[in-house]
């Protein structure tokens, strides 16, 4: 299957003439044993030097396991102080008593330090409150996969926020018809841009300008520059969240949509993209474990500083906040926000809504990964929110409603004291 590729940025049909130039001048000695050899053109690496402490970080939290307060490594015993804060987990997990879903998740992430101030998870059927839920990526990214789509559509093709695309059908399905241009009667076709698109998590203009504008493999790497394939954690048992590359045109429609069981995250994945998304395209990798401290010799250890990544360019950035704003004002969490002028007022609030049935533990699961931050201290670089709810037989409390109950609450009695 051949996939379109016409709109993306670069013109790799001159680069390989250019190169087949090259190779045909380029004298006869030029074999790879003298490229291998030469050392004209290279200088000596620099031999790069253990850190200690870093390898002594990576051994002790290798034994951390079950959230424990103590890790025992080499006859020595370390306790362990976490990110998480007490009064904003306690509030978290009133408001879970109070709705009592099937099954929650919670994560919130500091964007501009990278902790993790809240790791709460809820089972109903038990009643009881753990963490491994939020750690764990067996659960369907859904729709939260067109934050990677529309990123890959914004830095790689003309695509912009106001472009305009036609649709015909229910903007929820993706039926292989749907993805052909529209030609018949014009009443029955709709047209949105991208802003409404993303807003309104339109599957149909997803799936189609991801056939003709991306590729499964430009795609991916989108995907892997935002945290997929990849490890993000160090001291907790946290597996890369899912992403493969498409195998057709349809796989491509698919996974860029977001409508498919395959692509898998975890919800402390939903607040790392969240945070990339409020920090301006920068990647800050989530902190958990805060520091060690030997219990009997008093030696305090703090983990290895994981350099940030830059994911996209300040333009892609800002556009893609203003996607994640429409979300908020005018798509698909319009509804838990609209009685919130006063929030809206204060905070620059963005999000992404996903639903999809599957995953373990097995239910219809009701995403939100969002961002928040004050509109009148420049300074704040906010926070990041990710519900996942898993709704089994019925939902009890909508995720932006729960994660607007999270803002609220934060900057009202937490964000003064760390002022």
């Amino acid at each position: 299957m051949v996939f379109k590729d016409l709109n993306r940025k670069g013109n790799f049909a001159l680069l390989g003439v250019l190169g087949v130039v090259a190779l045909a001048t380029f004298p006869a000695w030029g074999n790879l044993n003298f490229i291998k050899d030469n050392t004209l053109f290279s200088q000596p690496a620099t031999p790069v030097k253990p850190d200690p402490v870093a390898d002594d970080w990576s051994k002790i939290v290798s034994r951390h396991q079950s959230w424990v307060d103590q890790i025992d490594y080499d006859s020595s015993k370390y306790h362990v102080k976490y990110t998480f804060n007490d009064e904003l987990e306690t509030f978290i997990k009133k408001q879970l008593s109070l709705y009592r879903p099937d099954y929650t998740s919670v994560v919130v992430m500091d964007n501009e330090t990278g902790k993790i101030l809240a790791a709460v998870d809820y089972a109903r059927s038990q009643n009881i409150f753990g963490r491994d839920l939020a750690f764990s990526t067996t659960h369907p990214a859904a729709s939260i996969f067109k934050v990677i789509t529309a990123a890959d559509l914004l830095e790689n093709t003309h695509i912009k926020t106001d472009t305009e695309f036609h649709f015909t059908g229910r903007s929820t399905t993706l039926y292989r018809s749907q993805l052909k241009e529209p030609n018949g009667p014009r009443r029955w076709v709709r047209t949105l841009d991208l802003e409404k698109a993303f807003a309104t998590s339109n599957n149909v203009i997803f799936g189609r300008t991801a056939i003709e504008n991306l590729t499964p493999a430009g795609l991916k790497k989108m995907a892997e520059k935002f945290g997929f394939n990849r490890r993000l954690l160090e001291g907790v048992n946290l597996a890369p969240s899912v992403f493969n590359m498409a195998q057709d045109q349809y796989n491509l429609a698919e996974f860029s949509s977001g409508l498919n069981n395959k692509t898998m995250m975890s919800p402390v994945h939903g607040a790392v993209i969240g945070s990339v998304v409020a920090n301006g395209g920068l990647l800050r990798y989530p902190v958990v474990i805060e520091q060690l401290e030997g219990i009997s010799d008093k030696r305090t250890m703090f983990p290895p500083i994981k350099k940030d990544e830059i994911v996209l360019t300040p333009k892609t950035a800002e556009d893609l906040r203003t996607l994640f704003m429409a979300t908020i004002t005018q798509g698909t969490a319009r509804s838990s926000f609209r009685r919130s002028k006063y929030l809206l007022e204060k905070l620059e609030i963005g999000g992404k809504t996903g639903s999809l049935t599957g995953g373990e533990p097995y239910g219809k699961r009701d995403w939100f990964v969002s961002y928040a931050k004050s509109l009148e201290d420049k300074n704040d670089k906010g926070i990041s929110i990710c519900v996942m709810i898993v709704n089994q037989k019925k939902w009890y409390i909508k995720s932006p409603l729960l994660a607007k109950n999270i803002m609220e609450y934060y900057y009202a009695n937490l964000y003064p004291q760390k002022k």
